[in-house]
């Protein structure tokens, strides 16, 4: 099973910022309509291919990918029913984007997205991590698609063609913008194998369009331990709405678990060890809202810390969340503190384009992909290694984890501990 979430993470615009507009200059540009003599030859890393990395731990991104899902969990938690995105996804987009933004705006998408230091290397760490996951299907690809009129900076191009392994595509926004968003759209869904289709909406992109930068994840793995099909049964699900009925999957087995603070949480190991599923259930049953109020960063990262080998007996709904209708993130974003970037009068791209296209976000799409079964977990968009020696005696009772009612649910690098995918699950369908 797998699970993959996809982002058309900014959509760049030219628009008009009036007489007060900043007049920065912007330097080696690619010229438009000619090949780029970097890209025009053999690139650094083929396209679509993450960048080659050693085998440090890429933590710097993972805390920055974490610590920004958090926040954008928050954000988006006060809309009810079931809920599924990939910080990792978003977070990667807006990496591409901050390579190519100046002064107050850098500053200000570095405190959003807890970018510390480099945040191109460091994400290059990332993406050649996850370029070599051993036991399950991980695939990252990046993409910009730029104005074919636009002189867009070297350095930008540079920097992301060889940390974001993100080839620039020129294309004829001016005219033929509907074109443009099919071929961006078909790019997406073929590389979520179909999860994840019609990323931009009809009016994502048009005439005024001037770069989008695209990130696309799919994640296919199976449980380290399968679920046995014929011990799903029917069961009560306590929903906000009212009970219903759920296929309950079943299992008992070691697993890392930790109790307290009117929480549990589970870890559930995908094949290999190097990813893994974590279920954070609160003990009541309408407790979810409360908890996800309470929701910090060091509140996660203790939770996960804590949790010790086991015997656990597990019971969760088999589901699936359908992406439906893409998120519009420029609103969310906005509460988080991204503001500048979305203001004509105000955004600073200059490391992107000249100062005379007037570069501006005009929005981020976002769609995502789950399906979690007996076999394991499918997602698109966006692990802890499970010890198996020195079990409790089969004698001594399990510990009862019944996801009989709403609960929060991640997929994370066990080693770097980067959250690729968060979700929750109010309604399992």
């Amino acid at each position: 099973m797998f699970a993959g979430v996809c982002l058309g993470a900014a959509l760049l615009s030219g628009c008009d910022r009036g007489p007060d507009a900043p007049t920065k200059a912007a330097t080696d540009p690619v010229q438009p309509g000619q090949k780029d003599s970097k890209t025009s030859g053999p690139p650094p890393v083929s396209a679509d291919s993450p960048p080659p990395a050693g085998d440090a731990v890429p933590a710097a991104a993972a805390t920055s990918i974490n610590a920004f899902a958090v926040d954008l969990h928050r954000a988006l938690a006060a809309e009810p029913g079931n809920l599924f995105v990939s910080p990792a996804s978003i977070a990667l987009a807006f990496a591409m984007t901050h390579a190519g933004a100046k002064g107050e705006t850098a500053a200000e998408m570095a405190r959003v997205f807890h970018f510390n230091g480099t945040p191109s290397k460091d994400f290059a760490a990332a993406l050649g991590r996850w370029s070599r996951a051993q036991g399950i299907e991980l695939a990252v690809a990046n993409r910009l698609y730029g104005e074919r009129t636009v002189k867009f900076v070297q350095a930008f191009v540079d920097v992301t063609r060889t940390d974001f392994a993100a080839p620039l595509e020129l294309v004829d926004y001016k005219g033929s913008f509907a074109a443009v968003r099919q071929q961006i759209n078909a790019w997406v869904a073929e590389r979520t194998a179909d999860r994840i289709k019609d990323l931009l909406p009809p009016d994502g992109v048009d005439a005024t369009t001037r770069m989008v930068l695209v990130n696309a994840i799919y994640f296919k793995a199976q449980w380290d331990e399968e679920f046995m099909a014929g011990a799903t049964q029917p069961g009560p699900f306590f929903a906000a709405s009212g009970q219903k009925t759920a296929p309950m999957m079943t299992r008992t087995d070691l697993y890392e678990v930790a109790v307290g603070d009117g929480v549990k949480a589970l870890q559930l190991p995908y094949s290999g060890g190097e990813y893994a599923m974590v279920v954070i259930l609160p003990d009541a049953k309408d407790g979810l809202a409360a908890v996800e109020k309470a929701l910090t960063i060091d509140g996660l990262t203790r939770w996960i810390a804590a949790m010790q080998p086991k015997r656990v007996a597990v019971k969760l709904p088999r589901f699936k969340i359908e992406p439906g209708e893409g998120l519009r993130l420029s609103r969310t974003l906005a509460k988080l503190g991204l503001v500048r970037a979305f203001d004509v009068a105000q955004a600073d791209f200059t490391g992107m384009a000249p100062a005379s296209e007037k570069i501006v976000l005009s929005e981020a799409f976002h769609k995502a992909f789950v399906a979690v079964d007996e076999k394991g977990t499918e997602a698109a968009a966006a692990t802890a290694v499970s010890a198996r020696g020195g079990g409790m005696p089969p004698s001594d009772p399990p510990i009862e984890f019944t996801a009989d009612h709403p609960f929060l649910f991640l997929v994370r690098d066990t080693r770097s501990g980067a959250i690729l995918f968060m979700g929750r699950l109010s309604e399992p369908t």
